[in-house]
């Protein structure tokens, strides 16, 4: 899986101030996001403050996507996910940020909701959304900075998404990587047929050319069907 290849887009709704939108484009660059939704912002998307904030993000500022109603904005995404501290009285399931990270790796089309700054989403955003991700915070004071909570979000997703990856890699490498015994068998049959066809020319640079051919198939990390047919080659091309 590549990082930079997912289905994970951010969906601001009713964003309040200018600068939390620049901030909010800086913070999902920092994690390789770069797809944003708006829906209804109450400043024009020209507004002067919104550039100097995303600091270098500028083509996600003039990438987004805009829209007047909420609906229009997430109808092709197949899981929204609210961002909120508070349910009030609609109900939803809470969603870890590792089921979260896997719900993007089987490229359904996920979006993460944030609401206004001033009281978060309502009622008529969260019945939309199938899960709620909270951000674990200060009982007591649990408002977030719009772009701090994108911020987190990003980094938790991001952080998910490696940690799955490289899981991924070792169990690759595990299961795929022939023994160092096949490949010291391999070598020593490409050593007699390339003496045998006169490929070292100079005596004197056999051990060091041998040593280049041997670097050159260690960077391949090969598994035992790969030496096999290796193997195979060899003897087919010198009968």
């Amino acid at each position: 899986m590549s990082l930079k290849k997912n289905f994970f887009e951010v969906v601001l709704v009713n964003t309040q101030l200018p600068e939390n939108m620049g901030a909010v484009a800086r913070s999902m660059l920092n994690f390789n996001y770069e797809k944003l939704r708006v829906v209804n912002p109450r400043f024009s998307l020209e507004n002067e403050k919104i550039i100097p904030l995303a600091a270098g993000a500028d083509k996600i500022i003039k990438n987004i996507k805009k829209y007047d109603h909420f609906e229009d904005a997430v109808r092709d995404f197949n899981i929204l996910i609210a961002t909120t501290n508070r349910l009030r009285s609609i109900k939803k399931k809470e969603i870890t940020f590792s089921n979260l990270a896997k719900l993007i790796k089987t490229k359904k089309k996920v979006g993460v909701v944030f609401g206004p700054e001033n009281n978060g989403l309502d009622n008529d955003h969260l019945a939309v959304c199938d899960y709620f991700i909270r951000i674990k915070t200060n009982p007591s004071f649990s408002s977030l900075n719009l772009s701090h909570a994108v911020i987190i979000v990003c980094q938790k997703i991001y952080e998910k998404l490696c940690i799955d990856l490289k899981s991924e890699r070792a169990k690759q490498f595990k299961n795929d990587f022939a023994k160092k015994s096949e490949l010291f068998g391999f070598y020593q049959i490409l050593e007699e047929k390339l003496d045998e066809s006169n490929f070292f020319l100079v005596k004197e640079r056999k051990k060091i050319t041998l040593q280049k051919i041997k670097n050159i198939f260690g960077k391949i990390n090969l598994s035992s069907k790969e030496i096999k047919t290796l193997v195979a080659m060899l003897r087919n091309l010198t009968q």
